[in-house]
C-alpha cells in the first residue's frame, strides 16, 4: 500500500514536469488530398504522353483524331451560334484542325447579340490553335484580351502559362510584356486569399473556373521575376519577388506552404553558380567525366529520374554533346537519377525503370545521386536546367520531352542565354562546332 502511494505521488509530481518537456517539432506534412496528388505524379506524367501508350490506345486515337477531323470537315462555323460554336470548336480541336477551331472561338467572342458564358472557354480555345498555328502574335493579342475580358481563374492561368511557355525564350521581350500585364491580377487574387469570405469559391463553378491555389499563384507569380533575370532586369526581379512574399497571408497552410518553399528553392538558384554536382558515372564510357559546367560555352542539362520512359528515350535523341545554336557554343547532358537497382541486361519489357542506363548507354547522360536530383527543387521531368558562358543558372524549368528537337524549346533558350548573357569578345572561342538549325516554324535569335 506504501509503495503504491509513493508511486502515485511520484507520478502526480512528474505530470507538470512531463507537461512542460517541448516534443520535438514535427516537420510539416501535406495533406492526405495533397500527399495522394504527389504520389499519383509519376503516373500522370507518364500517362500524359502519348508516346508512352500502348499500341491499342495509339490506333485507337488515330481513329478518333481522324472522325473528329472529318466531322468538324462537314461542318461550317457559320452555321453555328451561342454554346454550340464552343462545341464546334472543341469537336475541331480533337480533329486537330486548329484554322476551325480560330474561326469558331472568334465568332463566339466576337458576336454581339448572344450572351457569353463560355467566353473563358472561347479565349483558350483560340489562343491554343493559334499556337498550333504557330500564330504566337494572335496568340497575344488573344492572351491580352483575355485578361481584360474574363475573370482570372485556373482556365485564364493555363491559356497564360501556355503562351508564356511557347514564347518565353523566341519573344522574350513580348512574353515579359504579357507576365507584366498579368501580374497585378495574380496579386490581387493572393491578397483576396487572406479574406476568406472574398475569397470563397462559388459552389457553382468548376474546376476550370475557379481560382487558383495560393501556392499555383505565387508559382505563376515567379513566372515574371524568372523572365527579369533572364533579361537581366535584377532589380525589377527583387522588386517582383518582394511584392509577391507581402502579398502572402500571413498563416498558410501545409499543403501551400510546402509547394512554396519548394518553387523559392528552384527560384533561389537563378542568377547563382551551379550547384556541385557528384556524378557517379558517365554513360558514354570510356570517355571521362565531363567538366559541367563547361568553361566558356553555355550548358544545358536534362534532369530526369528513372522511371519516367518519356525522358529515357528523349536521352536516346541527345544531339552532340557540343554544338552551336546562333553561334552560342552549348554543351548538352543529361542527368540520369535511378530510384531502382539497375539490371545488368535489358529486359524483355517495353520500358522498365531498371534498364533506363542501359537504354542510355553511350548518350550523353550522366548518373547523379538523388541528393543532387533534389537540389534543385524539380517539379516536372524532364527538368532543364541552363547557366550561361560564365556557369551562372538561368533557366530552371520543365519543358517537354520533345523539346531537343532542333529548333525546339532547348535550342531557343541556349540562344536566348547566350544573347542576353555573352562572353566578352576577347574570350570567345574561334573553333568550327555543327550548327543547330531552326525546326518548322521556329525562330533563332
Amino acid at each position: 500500500m506504501k509503495a503504491l502511494l509513493l508511486s502515485l505521488v511520484a507520478a502526480t509530481s512528474l505530470a507538470p514536469l512531463l507537461a512542460q518537456t517541448p516534443s520535438p517539432t514535427a516537420p510539416p506534412q501535406l495533406s492526405p488530398k495533397a500527399a495522394y496528388a504527389d504520389a499519383m505524379q509519376p503516373l500522370e506524367m507518364t500517362r500524359a504522353q502519348v508516346a508512352n501508350w500502348s499500341d491499342a490506345e495509339i490506333a485507337a486515337l488515330k481513329v478518333t483524331v481522324t472522325r473528329a477531323a472529318a466531322d468538324c470537315q462537314a461542318r461550317h462555323p457559320e452555321d453555328f451560334n451561342g454554346d454550340a460554336l464552343i462545341d464546334l470548336a472543341k469537336l475541331c480541336a480533337l480533329g486537330q484542325s486548329w484554322t476551325a477551331v480560330v474561326q469558331s472561338a472568334t465568332l463566339y467572342i466576337n458576336a454581339t447579340d448572344n450572351p457569353k458564358p463560355l467566353l473563358s472557354e472561347a479565349y483558350a480555345a483560340q489562343i491554343d490553335a493559334n499556337l498550333h498555328l504557330k500564330d504566337q502574335w494572335a496568340a497575344f493579342t488573344g492572351a491580352r484580351a483575355m485578361l481584360a475580358a474574363v475573370p482570372y481563374n485556373v482556365l485564364a492561368a493555363q491559356a497564360m502559362d501556355e503562351v508564356l511557355a511557347y514564347t518565353q525564350f523566341a519573344y522574350t521581350h513580348e512574353a515579359l510584356a504579357l507576365a507584366t500585364l498579368r501580374q497585378p491580377l495574380l496579386l490581387a487574387n493572393l491578397r483576396a486569399t487572406a479574406n476568406p469570405t472574398a475569397a470563397a469559391t462559388p459552389a457553382s463553378l468548376d474546376e476550370a473556373h475557379s481560382p487558383q491555389s495560393i501556392h499555383a499563384l505565387y508559382d505563376d507569380g515567379l513566372i515574371l521575376a524568372s523572365l527579369q533575370q533572364l533579361s537581366g532586369r535584377l532589380g525589377e526581379a527583387s522588386e517582383t519577388l518582394a511584392a509577391l512574399d507581402r502579398a502572402l497571408p500571413l498563416t498558410l497552410a501545409s499543403d501551400d506552404a510546402i509547394p512554396i518553399a519548394s518553387s523559392r528553392r528552384r527560384y533561389a538558384l537563378l542568377g547563382k553558380p551551379l550547384p556541385e554536382l557528384k556524378p557517379t558515372m558517365y554513360l558514354r564510357h570510356p570517355d571521362p567525366l565531363p567538366q559541367i559546367p563547361a568553361a566558356n560555352a553555355i550548358t544545358a542539362l536534362l534532369l530526369f529520374p528513372d522511371w519516367c520512359a518519356q525522358c529515357v528515350h528523349m536521352g536516346q535523341a541527345f544531339p552532340p554533346t557540343v554544338f552551336t545554336v546562333a553561334g552560342h557554343e552549348a554543351y548538352l547532358y543529361g542527368l540520369l537519377t535511378e530510384t531502382v537497382t539497375p539490371h545488368k541486361t535489358l529486359s524483355s519489357d517495353r520500358f522498365n525503370p531498371a534498364d533506363s542506363s542501359l537504354f542510355l548507354d553511350q548518350t550523353a547522360t550522366l548518373v547523379i545521386p538523388s541528393a543532387d536530383f533534389e537540389r534543385f527543387a524539380v517539379n516536372g521531368v524532364p527538368f532543364l536546367v541552363l547557366t550561361d558562358p560564365h556557369g551562372i543558372v538561368r533557366v530552371a524549368q520543365p519543358i517537354d520531352p520533345t523539346a531537343i528537337q532542333p529548333g525546339d524549346t532547348v535550342d531557343t533558350a541556349i540562344a536566348c542565354v547566350g544573347s542576353y548573357w555573352p562572353l566578352p569578345r576577347s574570350t570567345q572561342k574561334t573553333a568550327s562546332r555543327s550548327p543547330r538549325t531552326p525546326g518548322p516554324g521556329q525562330t533563332l535569335r
